[in-house]
């Protein structure tokens, strides 16, 4: 007969019969995993089937506004909660899952209460959240579940980004009799000064990237990096028109890159400069990258619109300002980068600051913010 390795107890005070308990094959008590917080991105899923405890999931709707949806598939029951950033308290969506699992949750201290929003079955549906606003914010979703083991399944929905005013931009219907600034135009220009000149044997192609999407692919010929010309990219919806004309000497038209992806804040741009290694060294540098904040004017000289250009400001009226110190045509950055051939470069510029600043991707630009015109008139 086995030794028993357990512990010998009177069942009681009066009885004179004993019971040999083995906690050696009891089961263990249910130790739920350690809480963990991960990031769910719009129109993402989690699909879960194992035990996972309490899971914390947080979606970045900065930029967006509208309806959102929580939809969920859920089995074995969970507690599902969630809060905005700009919210107060938050809010206790309860327990939903399949209602056959109802009296192990009873048995383990859950009240009856909390447990009317379980269903017959699997269950199936979606949670509204609604934002008003386009303010940077995280929804926060909370998932408790208790049992030893997990079935649910989440994805995410959500509007999409606000776009930036620009990208909508319309010329007015009747040409402006002044040299302001057209309101809703103002945008991002990239000049590429000073490169390698007429040494460079042929000019590379360029993708430019914007929000991980490519939205432009520029020919060789077109980009003319290399060249006695200063090659130069705005980006807008209005294609067709010129730097303004007699302030600058740039030698070539400028290349339009459609803004329509552009959203309202920030935007991850990537550039990517492509060249035959036949022709060239792995790399080449371009030893001034110049941002600036642009838009479009009507130049009644000329009797077109055109592009907004930073120097000899007194020409334009300093494009509906007063001097250069309020002007919003400027040099907002520079840059001197050695470029690889394939790999994306990445900078942040903000639709609504109008400014540049560096991402923190590896490949990334390394500019010299500032902002920078020059005065006087040229003629």
């Amino acid at each position: 007969m086995a030794t028993s390795t357990g512990e010998v107890e009177k069942i009681n005070v009066r009885s004179p019969f004993y019971l040999t308990i083995d906690s050696e094959s009891a089961p263990p008590a249910y130790t739920p995993p350690a809480t963990l917080t991960q990031p769910l991105g719009c129109g993402g899923q989690i699909n879960i089937g194992e035990d996972v405890g309490t899971r914390i999931y947080e979606v970045d709707v900065t930029n967006r506004s509208g309806s959102f949806t929580i939809n969920f598939t859920i089995n074995i029951p969970i507690k599902i909660t969630y809060q905005l950033t700009e919210d107060s308290s938050p809010t206790v969506v309860g327990y939903k899952g399949n209602n056959e699992y109802e009296q192990e949750l009873l048995d383990m201290g859950i009240s009856a209460s909390e447990l009317t929003g379980l269903s017959s079955g699997t269950a199936q549906g979606g949670i509204p959240v609604t934002r008003s606003t386009d303010s940077a914010s995280t929804l926060t979703i909370t998932i408790e579940a208790p049992m030893a083991t997990d079935d649910y399944q989440l994805i995410m929905g959500c509007p999409d980004q606000t776009a930036a005013p620009e990208a909508s931009f319309s010329l007015p219907s009747t040409p402006p009799t002044n040299t302001d600034l057209l309101s809703g135009s103002a945008t991002l220009a990239m000049l590429f000064y000073n490169t390698y000149g007429s040494s460079f044997p042929a000019s590379p192609s360029l993708k430019i990237y914007v929000g991980g999407s490519l939205i432009e692919t520029i020919s060789p010929a077109a980009l003319n990096i290399g060249s006695s010309v200063t090659p130069s990219v705005v980006f807008s919806n209005i294609s067709g028109l010129e730097w303004a004309s007699g302030v600058q000497s740039l030698g070539q038209s400028p290349i339009v890159v459609d803004n329509s992806s552009f959203i309202s804040g920030d935007n991850k741009i990537e550039l990517e400069l492509n060249w035959d290694l036949s022709s060239w060294n792995s790399s080449i540098y371009i030893s001034q990258l110049t941002f600036q904040s642009t838009g479009i004017f009507r130049n009644t000289i000329a009797n077109e619109y055109q592009f907004a250009y930073p120097y000899y400001q007194g020409t334009f009226n300093y494009y509906g300002g007063t001097s250069i110190y309020d002007t919003e045509v400027l040099v907002i950055g520079r840059d001197g980068h050695f470029f690889e051939t394939g790999v994306k470069y990445s900078f942040i510029y903000n639709t609504t600051t109008g400014r540049v600043s560096n991402s923190t991707d590896t490949n990334r630009l390394d500019i010299n913010t500032s902002t920078h015109a020059t005065d006087g008139v040229k003629v």
